[in-house]
């Protein structure tokens, strides 16, 4: 169940939840911004947690799907600036966050894991 559970690239469910929250017509202030924090930290522990101990194929993957997220999010948020001259808030800006430090961080805890599993990590 954890294996499946693992190769869902959990990164997008904060980009979709932003997307469901601006459909909906629901301010992102308040509790709907707050809950947002909460599944955006649990998403980036899950991600890191996930991109520990993985093979190559999963490697690419994981790192495929945060440039996927970074490029999604980007255009989101220039959407939401440009076309819809909607203001950003701090949730927005707190999600992109979750979104870059997943793409920066995921691929680094991997590359240091694949290094420490081949015995060739740093002293």
């Amino acid at each position: 169940m954890f294996k499946t559970l693992g190769r869902i690239p959990w990164i997008f469910v904060p980009i979709i939840y932003l997307v469901a929250i601006h459909e909906l017509n629901i301010s992102v202030e308040g509790p709907s911004g707050y809950t947002f924090i909460g599944v955006a930290v649990a998403v980036l522990f899950v991600e890191f947690i996930k991109s520990g101990d993985i093979g190559v194929v999963s490697f690419l993957l994981d790192t495929t799907f945060s440039v996927l997220a970074v490029i999604a999010s980007t255009a989101l948020l220039t959407y939401m600036v440009f076309a819809l001259n909607e203001p950003l808030t701090f949730f927005h800006w707190f999600g992109y966050a979750i979104v870059i430090g997943d793409a920066l961080f995921s691929p680094a805890n991997a590359f240091r894991t694949a290094l420490r599993n081949f015995g060739v990590a740093g002293q």
